[in-house]
């Protein structure tokens, strides 16, 4: 039945763990709400401050279309549609497309263009109430500084412009960087200018003072200027910029930029787009550009040409006298004009195919784009020549964003020079052909001329230099209508990107003031709670109930509260008859549970403690009392002879009777026991057996047989025998005595025994070496509810309405068990905790 009734109550305690965390964490937050209420309104307080001078930043978004060429394809002819068709069968690889171009757009080339444009590199502020303000086109004063020293300022310069009257006075602190790594500094700069422009000399370059139209700098206002190289400035704007595709399927691109200023951040998105349709337009006119020197440099080698053979025919003619010329016959005369003609057009081809092969084989022209759409009729290689400048012009793109060496530009390379090699195989196989047409005509046109044997010297030296003419100026005239083309299709280049949805603000990023606080909140609820599980997690002794169920699966008995000196009568008592207050209903319930825990016939309680100090003797003899007010026989022995307490405890002046005399003896019987009893004088249904003398060998003593025959003879003449003895956790005497009791009460005391005493407690239990174990908490303070600790006693309330205890007297000095003298450890009767 006992065996059961400790089985239910482990279950029970497991039980009460199960909600133990619901419950300490509701009353934490109950017993220490103010801190909790004082804390939540700090924090909300400096996320409203936070909220109210923290700089908002925005976000400022646009869309961009990308459109895909097909008018320069179509100003182009098919040969870059064939390409393309060859792209789309993987028959040639092309690495560049939509992906390029976000690149391009959020390279440092295009922004730094735009921070130069839109001179973003200054960066303007007014001093405010609470800290600066950040102003964008409505600043007073524009300061600027060259563009050589401009470009070399690599740290950042600050003025401070302050109005005075009519003078203004300049101050102002910059470095100079020597190189990326070392830099001196800083130096001062302090000058005052009696007005506006100005120019201001430092050593990084000279400033330029100017004002900004209707805005003035009023008498006493401060304009704050900071300055930094575009190079430096980029990469702020850069990582604030975000470009993302829209669909895989389009070319849209969707640009968000964050910053402090919607103002700023939607002339930036603008003026980013024009320098990337500035960048493109300039990539897309290169060939025409390269073309047009090309004619340029034809047209005017022609010309010359063209000069020569005008006065090699005027010579002639004069040296001849030749006024007019005679044509043969008819027939003759058809046939030779229409070879003449064929080996015309025969010896234009060719003479364009070696301009195009000179120009191509010249050094400087080596992976640049050639020029295309001249007349040539050889169309293989004009769809070769066209492929070559489609290749040829994204390599100098990728050249502006990435070098030599990356792996898309070196793969560019090699199909440039595989490219190359195949022009000139075919303008040589076109050349060729050309001159073998070209010498058939001539023999063609060779057997017609035998025919005019009439036909003078001059007549045939006069059409030999007209033809070379008429060959010139045909070349002539064509290379004028290609510049024209040329000239035309330069200025109809159209921008490459198209803003379809205009910069405009979109959202504010930061700080978000629901997000703040609710972090505040957080953040007012997580402070407190973490101190309070820091303060539990550190500390080393237990503080209440809770610790002792985490720490054993033992059953707790009782919670014995502190109290106050008035509440103690003589001996310590704090039970009295006839009351009912909050102590007599402590031990009342202590003495309920271990009725429980007794079996029919057991009646021998022992008390002890891992050390001293812990409260045995004060709790066992309110417990005797608590018994002896029942109307039973109670006697209470004080076992712990080594340091003796009972006599001290209960002001009785005898240290000579006590129960080392009976120990002593080999047959101890009832009188020798009854004529070391003496009345407790507290109640007379309780009686002590007191130590007696202090013997010099304790642990040999109680090992002896005379106990059990002792206790065997008190136990036929008392209900209940409670047996105060040492502290296990010190000597070993308590051991010796269990195996005469009944049940073991194992006395801890909050804020003073250590957790670690439990292993000790819990191996007692494991082992078996104290019967009946069950634990008593005694000194808990409910003066003090610290760490979420409230005590309460069954659903009757909380004992606080009987009445409010205060602090007892602290303890004394503990001693040493060592020590076999008279000297005692101490008010251990006193369960009051020493703080």
């Amino acid at each position: 039945m006992n065996e059961f009734n400790n089985e239910q109550r482990v279950q029970e305690t497991q039980e009460e763990q199960s909600s133990f965390n619901f419950q300490t964490i509701y009353t934490a937050f109950v017993l220490n709400w103010k801190w909790f209420v004082l804390s939540v309104f700090i924090c909300i307080g400096i996320g409203f401050l936070y909220l109210r001078y923290t700089t908002p930043t925005y976000n400022t978004s646009a869309k961009l279309l990308i459109k895909d060429g097909s008018d320069d394809k179509r100003n182009t002819g098919g040969a870059l549609q064939a390409l393309e068709s060859m792209s789309n069968l993987g028959i040639i690889s092309s690495n560049y497309g939509v992906e390029n171009e976000q690149e391009i757009l959020s390279s440092t080339t295009v922004a730094e263009q735009a921070i130069r444009d839109l001179k973003l590199y200054v960066n303007y502020y007014l001093k405010g109430s609470i800290k600066k303000k950040l102003v964008y086109k409505d600043q007073p004063i524009n300061v600027d500084m060259d563009f050589a020293h401009l470009e070399n300022l690599n740290a950042p310069l600050e003025l401070k412009i302050t109005r005075e009257g009519n003078t203004y006075k300049i101050k102002g602190e910059y470095f100079i960087a020597e190189d990326e790594v070392s830099i001196t500094g800083p130096y001062e700069l302090e000058k005052t200018i009696t007005g506006l422009p100005a120019v201001v000399r430092t050593q990084v370059g000279t400033l330029t003072l100017t004002k900004n139209g209707k805005y003035t700098l009023e008498d006493g206002e401060t304009l704050y200027a900071n300055l930094l190289s575009p190079q430096k400035t980029v990469h702020s704007y850069i990582e604030r910029l975000s470009v993302e595709q829209t669909s895989k399927t389009s070319s849209v691109f969707s640009l968000q930029f964050q910053d402090q200023n919607i103002a700023r951040s939607i002339d930036y998105l603008k003026q980013l787009v024009v320098c990337y349709n500035r960048q493109a337009n300039e990539d897309k006119n290169e060939v025409a550009i390269r073309t047009e020197e090309f004619i340029n440099d034809r047209l005017a080698k022609i010309d010359a040409e063209l000069s020569s053979t005008d006065g090699e025919l005027e010579s002639y003619k004069k040296s001849n006298r030749l006024m007019e010329l005679q044509l043969d016959a008819m027939t003759t005369s058809t046939n030779t004009s229409t070879y003449e003609q064929k080996l015309n057009e025969a010896n234009t081809q060719i003479s364009l195919i070696g301009s195009l092969i000179n120009f191509a084989n010249r050094p400087g022209n080596k992976h640049q784009v050639l020029p295309s759409n001249i007349g040539l009729q050889d169309e293989a290689s004009t769809s070769l020549i066209n492929e070559y400048n489609k290749i040829a012009l994204e390599r100098n793109r990728l050249l502006r964003t990435a070098s030599e060496s990356s792996p898309v530009v070196i793969e560019l390379t090699s199909q440039l020079d595989d490219m190359q090699t195949s022009i000139q195989q075919a303008l040589q196989q076109a050349r060729k052909g050309l001159i073998i047409q070209r010498d058939a005509i001539k023999e063609q046109l060779g057997m017609y001329s035998d025919e005019v044997t009439k036909a003078p010297e001059q007549e045939r030296i006069l059409t030999q230099i007209g033809r070379q003419q008429e060959v010139r100026s045909g070349l002539y005239l064509m290379l004028l209508q290609k510049r024209e083309e040329n000239s035309i299709s330069l200025a109809a280049t159209a921008d490459k990107g198209k803003l379809i949805e205009k910069p405009q603000f979109d959202k504010k990023i930061s700080p978000k003031g629901s997000i703040i606080l609710l972090m505040s909140l957080v953040f007012g609820i997580a402070i407190p709670s973490g101190v309070l599980y820091l303060i539990n997690f550190f500390r080393y002794r237990i503080e209440g109930h809770d610790d002792v169920a985490n720490l054993t699966k033992l059953p707790i008995i009782a919670d014995i509260v502190v109290a106050s000196d008035t509440a103690k009568t003589r001996a310590d008592i704090v039970v009295h008859e006839n009351q009912n207050n909050q102590m007599e209903e402590i031990f009342r319930s202590m003495r309920t549970n271990i009725q429980f825990m007794l079996k029919p016939g057991q009646n021998v309680i022992l008390f002890t403690s891992s050390t001293s100090g812990e409260g045995k003797t004060f709790t066992a003899a309110n417990l005797a009392v608590s018994f002896a007010l029942l109307g039973k026989k109670v006697i209470l022995i004080g076992l712990d002879i080594r340091k003796p307490r009972l006599a001290e405890l209960f002001k009785i002046n005898n240290y000579v009777t006590g129960i080392t005399n009976l120990l002593t003896m080999d047959d101890p019987q009832w009188n020798d026991i009854k004529g070391q009893i003496l009345p407790s004088e507290i109640n007379n249904n309780l009686d002590l057996l007191m130590a007696g003398p202090v013997p010099p060998n304790p642990a040999e003593l109680v090992s002896r047989p005379a106990l059990e025959q002792v206790l065997n003879q008190i136990k036929q003449h008392y209900d209940y025998v409670l047996v105060d003895t040492a502290p296990v956790g010190l000597v070993t005497d308590t051991l010796q005595i269990a195996k005469h009791v009944d049940i073991s009460i194992y006395m801890c005391r909050a804020d003073y025994t250590p957790k670690a005493s439990f292993n000790l407690i819990n191996n007692l239990a494991e082992e078996k070496k104290l019967p009946n174990m069950c634990v008593a908490i005694n000194g808990i303070d409910l003066s003090e509810k610290k760490y979420g600790y409230y005590y309460g006693y069954g659903k009757y309330g909380k004992y606080g309405r009987y009445g409010h205890y205060g602090k007892g007297s602290s303890y004394g000095t503990y001693g040493s068990y060592g020590d076999y003298s008279k000297s005692h450890y101490g008010n251990e009767n006193d369960n009051s905790v020493k703080r």
